[in-house]
């Protein structure tokens, strides 16, 4: 921790979220709290969002081709920003939630975000199953015995993930436009 923050839990523990008793399911893990189904309920309203109404429709559209949406009659300015601001509202609250389940401090968890979502498909509910998977290689990479491995070797495979994920969006747009030629 950083001397320039300074713990919620110590300085204010009634700003914590509730737990309710959701760390007694997972091991008696302390920060297990209310931030986990709130996080996926976030999850499938996105999805509901983008996969159900006629406004994400519009957003992944605009976010396909924004010419082709202007060209439908769709906003793309308004929807691109829209998109922005969204996603900036997701991720701070995601950081809430983080840092509110009595964390010092909030990781750079940029990079595992990106794999997570790679991971996911780029499906908000995939995103959820790949996010545990990615914590999980995080969380080990602590764990491995020192003596054979650096710590650093869980970063190392979320960022192969990362590039193989790249790589297959890569192939998948090169074999595309390679059968659209033909």
């Amino acid at each position: 921790t950083s001397p320039y923050t300074i713990t919620v839990a110590h300085a204010n523990p009634s700003a914590i979220i509730p737990s309710i008793g959701l760390g007694s399911l997972f091991s008696g893990n302390q920060y297990v709290g209310l931030s986990i189904p709130l996080s996926v309920l976030i999850a499938v309203l996105v999805w509901v969002v983008l996969e159900k109404t006629r406004f994400g429709y519009e957003l992944k559209a605009t976010g396909n081709n924004k010419n082709a949406a202007r060209y439908c009659g769709m906003a793309e300015k308004r929807n691109t920003i829209l998109t922005l601001a969204i996603g900036g509202a997701l991720a701070g609250l995601g950081a809430a939630m983080l840092y509110l389940t009595s964390q010092s401090a909030v990781p750079a968890m940029g990079f595992n975000g990106i794999a997570a979502a790679f991971l996911g498909g780029l499906s908000p509910i995939g995103s959820i199953l790949a996010s545990y998977f990615i914590q999980h290689i995080t969380l080990g990479g602590a764990y491995v015995d020192k003596s054979m491995y650096c710590s650093q070797i869980s970063d190392l495979i979320s960022a192969i993930i990362i590039y193989l994920c790249g790589f297959m969006a890569f192939m998948k747009y090169a074999m595309n436009r390679s059968i659209a030629r033909r």
